[in-house]
């Protein structure tokens, strides 16, 4: 017998002994005791003073004495290693009460690239709420930084000096409405030179990557912040940011302008950018643009089409720049011109691309899209920031059937229909540009390619050790399962609905701009003419694949479901004794 589902792992004592063990006990229980009274004297400050002296050192067991907040407890055990550098911030307290009290604490994990820092960082500097019992205190909370607070706009001015780094000055527009004030992301090695809130002067903390004030609650308010950050230029840690004298970028990664984070539905806002460059260079952002000539500079503007967040920029002195248009959406290509693959093949991909998926799911949300050559980087297709695919030195494969399925320039077209946020962010981004590429095979070679591409995304699962550890709800920093599961889970709903409900549902879910997981569950239960959360929600906040179990009995056979509970279709093969097989679902 066999089970198939579509994502399954094929699968006395002596006196002496008294006396010693009471003799233990007496003594483990006095020392409870004695650090249980040590910390029952502790002041606040002097809590948060061994709270960062903990973090600056590597003993787990000792912050963990320190800090009872379990997802802070898993944090620091993963950074707890000669590999990185912990350095304590400056910490506030921003208000108290007499059982109750909210502390900024901020510190830095220095390894390296400066936006990589200030990324793993966000996982400790941060506002956490702290509560005294029984004359000790204690973390149980960090507080969202985006729960109340909103950035409308930003408008952004600014130079780029390559081989060095970049002068800016960014105005804000924002709501205010969180009791404990406004903060915000921003690269560590930013250098404030000025900041206003309507115009004056006001008091403001920034450590570890975290930019804090607090303003009045109220809407709009206008936040202008001054600053330069000296970008670096090791040629072994580009990752995030890296200048050099003849290209260089800035991804979204490197908080090189301040933003919540890269699920928060509160940061996504109207952008401007205008910024220059000297004329020998071309400069690429990752929202729609035009440049002129001034002189010796070259000034681009850009503007969004859409509120997005997290804004992305290249540069390089020997790109050319070609156009070219398709059903009104315009394709900017930055590149050298010895790269491949050519601006023809690119041209004719992006046109055949685009006809299969606005054939199922109607026009993209935008209608610009940036090519951009990363000269910094190794080949292959790299990332998608907002209306830019970046690719590396060149670009490698377009799609191919061998040795594993993929279309991996179409994944970064078809991020051009979703632009989500909040829990399942990347399931909706990541997740769904994946099963995209399922038809996008298709189109080229036959819908039998279909089972051995999503044979390889379950692979991909299995291989990355997801099961038991990742969840595609919470999976705010893409650690890679939405790729796999995620696709996994679109398959199964087309599987569920027909894939002609499936691109129903997303052409409403596209066309709506309400592009939440809530809104997406609306449209495919619309779609389907029953409620789809029952299906869907499982597999989201799991972090498991189903586990199947089978027995057989005088009475028949018994098949269980182990661990968490998923509704599926569940197909079951009996092999029968005179070499035959009965089937049932």
């Amino acid at each position: 017998m066999r089970l198939k589902t579509m994502f399954h792992q094929n699968i006395s004592l002596t006196t002496k002994f008294y006396f010693i063990l009471l003799t233990a006990m007496i003594s483990t229980g006095s020392q409870s005791m004695a650090q249980q009274y040590a910390l029952k004297k502790t002041t606040l400050p002097a809590c948060i003073a061994q709270i960062d002296s903990a973090f600056e050192g590597t003993d787990t067991a000792r912050f963990n004495k320190y800090v009872q907040l379990e997802s802070l407890r898993k944090f620091y055990a993963s950074v707890a290693g000669e590999r990185y550098q912990r350095v304590p911030g400056s910490s506030k307290v921003i208000s108290i009460f007499p059982d109750s009290a909210y502390v900024l604490m901020s510190g830095l994990l220095r390894y390296g690239n400066s936006g990589d820092e200030t990324n793993l960082s966000a996982n400790y500097s941060g506002i956490y709420k702290f509560i005294k019992n029984g004359g000790s205190w204690r973390i149980v909370e960090k507080v969202p930084m985006d729960r109340s607070n909103k950035i409308k706009s930003q408008h952004i001015s600014m130079s780029t000096l390559p081989e060095k780094g970049i002068m800016l000055t960014d105005t804000l527009v924002l709501d205010v409405n969180d009791p404990l004030g406004f903060s915000v992301r921003l690269n560590h090695l930013a250098k404030i030179k000025r900041l206003t809130l309507n115009g004056s002067p006001t008091s403001y903390l920034f450590s570890g990557g975290l930019l804090w004030m607090k303003p009045n609650k109220k809407t709009v308010q206008r936040l202008m912040i001054d600053y330069v950050i000296d970008v670096e230029h090791d040629p072994n840690n580009k990752n995030s940011g890296y200048f050099s004298q003849a290209y260089g970028h800035l991804r979204n990664q490197y908080y090189w302008h301040p933003f919540f984070g890269f699920s928060s539905p509160n940061d996504r806002a109207d952008f401007t950018i205008q910024c220059t460059i000297p004329k020998a260079y071309h400069l690429a952002t990752s929202l729609p643009q035009r440049e002129t000539e001034s002189g010796e500079l070259r000034r681009i503007t850009a503007k969004s089409e859409i509120a997005t967040f997290g804004l992305s920029l290249y540069y390089d002195i020997d790109w050319q720049v070609s156009r070219t248009t398709k059903d009104q959406l315009e394709m900017v290509i930055y590149a050298t011109p010895n790269f491949s693959p050519t601006t023809d093949v690119l041209v004719q991909q992006f046109s055949s691309d685009i006809d299969t998926l606005q054939k199922y799911f109607g026009r993209p949300i935008g209608s610009y899209l940036a090519i951009v050559q990363d000269r910094s980087s190794t080949s292959g297709w790299k990332n998608r920031s907002n209306n830019m695919v970046v690719a590396g030195a060149s670009g490698s494969t377009l799609i191919t059937d061998r040795p594993n399925p993929r279309a991996v320039f179409g994944h970064e077209i078809a991020h051009g229909w979703t632009s989500p946020s909040g829990p399942a962010t990347n399931f909706l981004m990541e997740g769904w540009a994946t099963y995209a590429e399922s038809l996008l095979l298709s189109s080229v070679y036959g819908d039998s390619i279909i089972t051995r591409f999503f044979a390889s995304q379950k692979q991909n699962y299995l291989d990355g050790k997801f099961d038991g550890n990742r969840s595609l709800w919470e999976d705010y920093n893409n650690s890679g399962v939405s790729y796999s599961k995620g696709a996994w889970l679109f398959y199964m709903l087309e599987n569920q609905l027909g894939r002609e409900k499936l691109s129903s549902a997303m052409r409403s879910f596209v066309s709506s701009g309400r592009q939440s997981i809530d809104s997406f569950i609306s449209e495919v239960s619309k779609s389907a003419g029953k409620d789809m959360a029952p299906f869907i929600l499982p597999w989201l906040k799991s972090r498991q694949i189903p586990e199947l179990s089978a027995t057989r009995s005088a009475k028949g056979i018994t098949v269980r479901q182990m661990g968490d509970v998923f509704i599926f279709n569940l197909e079951i093969i009996i092999s029968l004794k005179n070499g035959t097989s009965v089937t049932t679902t």
